[in-house]
């Protein structure tokens, strides 16, 4: 299992976004990590597979406004940003038992699928494809 990480810390770039919801902060969190909804505020909160009531993702944090008050988080899109070069392309990533984390394999308390390692050419043919992480919640 290896860690999921960004390329830059804080910079990930919507490539298509199927479902989205902008919403409050309930406590601090970055761009290209797991949220949930927290269910007594109504805000974003960090998601992880260390047990049931934590592992309820609901997407990835994709961006969040200067202040920190306010981030939007995709359900079901394509994003770049990722640092996916030793993973195999069409490969699960998974959440992890760290709060927001994202991992490429299984071992959480619960194993939750947050979306696949998908191909992406936009340079010449020829040369290998980009790899994006699909969002599929």
């Amino acid at each position: 299992m290896t860690a999921v990480a960004l390329v830059t810390a804080g910079k990930l770039r919507v490539v298509e976004s199927f479902i989205q919801m902008t919403l409050p902060f309930a406590e601090a969190c970055n761009v290209g990590q797991a949220v949930r909804i927290d269910t007594t505020t109504g805000k974003w909160t960090k998601a992880n597979g260390a047990d049931a009531a934590e592992a309820r993702v609901w997407g990835i944090l994709v961006s969040k406004d200067a202040a920190g008050a306010v981030g939007t988080a995709i359900r079901k899109g394509i994003v770049d940003g990722y640092d996916l070069s030793s993973q195999a392309y069409d490969l699960a990533i998974y959440m992890s038992d760290t709060d927001g984390g994202l991992d490429d394999g299984t071992g959480s308390t619960v194993d939750v699928a947050v979306g696949r390692v998908v191909p992406a050419w936009s340079q010449t043919l020829g040369t290998a494809a980009d790899k994006l992480l699909q969002i599929d919640l």
